[in-house]
């Protein structure tokens, strides 16, 4: 594709004076935030993470214009210029887009989709699920901000992630303020995580969603203040989670369901009860999650997003990859989805610890590599010095470590076993790579493992020592 065509689809000479207007926005937001920090170590991390997710917005958005010349990215920008077409032609349709969960074939708006002259077109046939039109939907806001902008609505999507990552990180902060480095690497600073969160796509938004619910909990639970607007935050990111990715707040739900258990479990002072009991709750949790989503979905809106729907959808996903891989080759991989026992195991393992380095094809999949390399040493670095079944056991002795591990292993169980090609595995695992890291984190420091010097080197790069 023509280089002069993309520069003109993605960029606009008004783009010069958009992207610091758009700095200057969030920017003043984060330095607000950051100046209502007591810790003048943590005020420095919110400026630092800031730039960092500049900077993964200013690669995103060149890599997705140049690389991948749009994927779906493209889509939900044209998208999102047709819901303004549609606008500008008629304000009422400002109503009926709101009101609007999915494009079908005899929407009033489904000319406006069919009609835009997109050069697959192939808009349409995209946004007929709700999961697909809900980010178009969303991005008409920084649209409107700054006149189209591309490069400022990947600002706008990132620094919803941003905003996520930094409550997660507050979150985890709270229990375990001796960590804060570790933590703030794990939260803020993974490489692939801040890229794949950092433009016009839903794997930001889902992101953003798990910090603000998990900060908002603990703003109710344990500090007690912020009722408000912390009901408010719970109540829109789980909407947006729901519509864009259901599995995400079911997952959550489920980790969260565990974890107050595990809180209660702690009045149990008799160790061997106290264990049983804990596997007891963590069935109850489960039943209860799948109960609740169920009954969330029963309305017509949201039948798509059934457990049943998900799964069958998920199969077809991954077969569909697993065909493209036999024909194309490059980054698709094949699990063995006969055994329940080895897909578990290989989907956790694909998620985590693949690709191999020898199983690289491109620029993109060598970063989730690296990174699979990193988390593939510390996992087998404990099995080594603690063994396989304290990393499961001890899990249990901490709430928080709990919550981790059950959201790390069914989140990566529930991509990896839906997902057939590299690439999009490392945007879609982002949610539960923090939630790994952070597991991997707490379990050392309960073990008494020292963490060895080249990570320490990484942290001391990433998050520098207070002065």
């Amino acid at each position: 594709m023509n280089q002069l065509y993309l520069i003109g689809r993605f960029f606009n000479g008004g783009d010069i004076i958009l992207f610091p207007l758009c700095f200057i926005l969030f920017f003043s937001i984060i330095r607000y935030k950051a100046n209502r920090q007591t810790d003048p170590a943590i005020r420095k991390l919110y400026y630092r993470a800031f730039y960092f997710k500049t900077i993964g917005v200013l690669l995103f958005t060149l890599i997705t214009a140049f690389y991948f010349k749009g994927g779906d990215t493209n889509l939900f920008y044209q998208a999102s210029k047709d819901l303004r077409t549609a606008i500008d032609d008629d304000l009422d349709n400002a109503w009926l887009i709101l009101n609007t969960v999915k494009l079908t074939g005899n929407h009033p708006l489904f000319n406006y989709f069919y009609y835009d002259n997109f050069d697959q077109d192939i808009t349409y046939g995209y946004m007929i699920t709700t999961s697909n039109f809900l980010p178009g939907k969303l991005a008409l806001i920084p649209s409107y901000l700054f006149f189209d902008s591309y490069l400022c609505i990947n600002m706008f999507f990132g620094f919803w992630a941003l905003g996520g990552a930094i409550r997660l990180f507050k979150f985890f902060y709270y229990f375990y303020p001796r960590l804060w480095r570790e933590l703030a690497l794990a939260c803020l600073f993974v490489p692939s995580v801040v890229f794949w969160s950092s433009g016009l796509l839903k794997d930001p938004v889902t992101f953003g969603c798990v910090g603000y619910i998990l900060y908002a909990i603990l703003q109710l639970v344990y500090i007690k203040k912020n009722t408000v607007s912390s009901v408010l935050w719970i109540l829109i990111s789980a909407y947006l989670s729901f519509y864009i990715k259901a599995y995400i707040l079911l997952v959550l739900l489920l980790s969260i369901l565990v974890w107050v258990f595990a809180e209660f479990n702690k009045v149990i002072k008799e160790k061997v009860l106290r264990y049983i009991f804990s596997l007891f709750t963590f069935a109850i949790s489960v039943v209860i999650a799948y109960f609740l989503l169920n009954y969330l979905t029963s309305t017509e809106a949201a039948k798509e997003f059934q457990l049943s729907t998900v799964m069958e959808n998920a199969e077809q996903q991954r077969k569909g990859y697993e065909h493209i891989g036999l024909v194309q080759g490059g980054s698709h991989f094949k699990i063995n989805a006969s055994n329940p026992f080895l897909l578990v195991v290989e989907s956790i393992g694909a998620t985590y610890f693949r690709p191999f380095l020898w199983e690289v094809s491109s620029p993109i999949v060598l970063l989730s590599a690296i990174e699979a390399a990193i988390f593939s040493f510390f996992t087998l670095f404990f099995f080594y010095k603690r063994g396989p079944g304290k990393f499961f056991t001890m899990a249990f002795e901490d709430g928080r470590i709990l919550l981790c591990l059950v959201f790390a292993l069914v989140f990566a169980f529930s991509v990896g076993s839906s997902t057939g090609n590299f690439g999009a595995l490392s945007r879609y695992k982002i949610p539960c790579t923090p939630f790994y890291l952070i597991l991997l984190l707490l379990l050392y420091t309960r073990a008494k493992l020292h963490f060895p010097n080249w990570f320490n080197k990484v942290v001391d790069f990433a998050v520098p020592i207070k002065k």
